[in-house]
């Protein structure tokens, strides 16, 4: 069996959630794509509206102790020397309640 060498396809993002209290809430963001060679590189964008930042890069992006600010949409690149391709984005909606008081 041969397998011509492609450019990445079927970029995805999985997310996970972890913590056990709203301070310590983190989320994963997994980078997976089909391509051949493999991916040699993987970089994150956060999207909200028309403004797009560069986040990271590597197969998975940390957001630890989340809050209203990581709010956006993420997506990523998969690239290998033939090309690249990006992920649909997943969406980020973190909502927060802060009571703040002086006593």
């Amino acid at each position: 069996y041969f397998s011509l060498p492609d450019a990445p396809k079927d970029t995805s993002v999985s997310i996970n959630l972890s913590g056990e209290t709203i301070n310590s809430i983190s989320v994963t963001l997994t980078c997976r794509s089909n391509a051949n060679p493999p991916e040699q590189n993987y970089t994150w964008f956060k999207t909200n509206g028309a403004a797009v930042w560069e986040k990271g890069s590597g197969q998975s992006f940390n957001i630890t102790e989340i809050s209203s600010g990581d709010s956006g949409q993420y997506y990523c690149e998969a690239q290998n020397k033939h090309g690249a391709h990006n992920s649909t984005a997943v969406t980020v909606d973190v909502q927060c309640e802060y009571i703040f008081g002086l006593f």
